[in-house]
Formats: C-alpha cells, sequence, structure tokens
C-alpha cells in the first residue's frame, strides 16, 4: 500500500470521525434546546386546560405597557361549585377544559389566555383590540352552543378594559376594574336566574 493510499486512508477515517463528532454535539444541542423548551412550556402552561398558567401571566402582566392599546378581560364560570356537589368534579373539568377551549378560539388568535385559578380566567388582547366586540359575539355563541356529556349548558362572567380608556395609574388597577365588571356581571346572572350563588 503506497504512502498517498494510507494518507487518504487516514484522511477518510479523520473526516469520518470528525463528522460522528458534529453530528454528535449537534444532536446533543438540540436535545439540551428541546429539554430546555419543553421545561418552559411545563412551568407556563396550566396542565388541565393547555393555557398559560399564574406563572406566565405574573410575567406578561408586568410587561404591559400602559401607553399601548390592550384589552384586559376578566372571565368567571358561573354557578361551577353546585356543578362539582351536583355531578363530581370530572364534569366540572368538562366545563373549565370547555370555557377554555371557547376562550382560547375567540381570543387566542389576539392575545394570550390565562387560567390563574380554579375557574378563573384571563385573556388579554394585544392585536386589533378593535375588534373586541367581534371576538366577544364569537365567544358568547361559542359558550351558548357548547353541550357536555353531562351537563349541557355553562354560562360565564366577564368584565373588559381598555388600556387607553382611562389614565390609569397602574396595570393592577385594569386589572381590579376587570375583576370588578366581571364580578357585577355574575351578580346579574346570579340575579336574573333566580339562582342562589352560594349552593
Amino acid at each position: 500500500m503506497t504512502n498517498s493510499v494510507v494518507a487518504l486512508l487516514v484522511v477518510g477515517i479523520y473526516l469520518i470521525l470528525a463528522s460522528c463528532c458534529i453530528m454528535y454535539m449537534f444532536s446533543k444541542i438540540m436535545k439540551e434546546k428541546y429539554e430546555k423548551e419543553k421545561l418552559l412550556y411545563v412551568s407556563n402552561t396550566d396542565a388541565l386546560t393547555g393555557c398559560l398558567n399564574r406563572h406566565a401571566y405574573e410575567t406578561d402582566i408586568n410587561k404591559l405597557d400602559l401607553k399601548k392599546e390592550w384589552i384586559y378581560i376578566s372571565l368567571d364560570l358561573n354557578s361551577l361549585k353546585h356543578i362539582n356537589d351536583t355531578y363530581g368534579h370530572d364534569v366540572g373539568d368538562e366545563m373549565i377544559c370547555a370555557a377554555a377551549a371557547c376562550m382560547m378560539a375567540s381570543f387566542g388568535e389576539f392575545g394570550k389566555v390565562y387560567r390563574i385559578g380554579g375557574d378563573e380566567f384571563v385573556v388579554i388582547v394585544t392585536q386589533k383590540p378593535d375588534e373586541l366586540d367581534t371576538m366577544t359575539k364569537h365567544f358568547d355563541s361559542s359558550v351558548a352552543e357548547w353541550r357536555g356529556k353531562i351537563v349541557n349548558s355553562m354560562t360565564i362572567s366577564y368584565g373588559c378594559v381598555r388600556s387607553l380608556e382611562e389614565d390609569w395609574e397602574l396595570v393592577h388597577d385594569i386589572e381590579k376594574e376587570a375583576d370588578r365588571r366581571m364580578y357585577a356581571s355574575k351578580a346579574r346572572y346570579y340575579s336574573d336566574s333566580g339562582i342562589d350563588r352560594r349552593k
């Protein structure tokens, strides 16, 4: 075997080893990236509904700019305690998931949906806020059309606040006002329906 052939073999083996090392390093980097993204997803996602969770909400709300136009929507299911007590938590969970699906279908294209508590949700609309009426009509229609396996209807109270409707001092002032409007809507629901909200 001539020296030139040996040299070519050595170079070939070196190139193969180098390629293997590069492929190994690339796969290791991709695996680490995937694990980080997975961890970030899990830490920011509500396991039951697939919405963003309170951790993501607390992070995002502190980034909101009071000088820009966006909408804060506070939402809460009506009569969930009664559903849980009467039919069990599996049926209540079905309603929570259905509510989340209606929110994501109606608002997800325009902002983010967060589940911040048991049946408490927040939507922050940052895209096309002038289309809020269309979004809420779609949402109301989706909720009205929902039928569950055992319970055949659900209602959701909500309150909307626009970031530019007042000269707010803090983002949390908007949060409080949206909650106030949501609870006023909830009070009207219980008054109109004659349902005892304590049950």
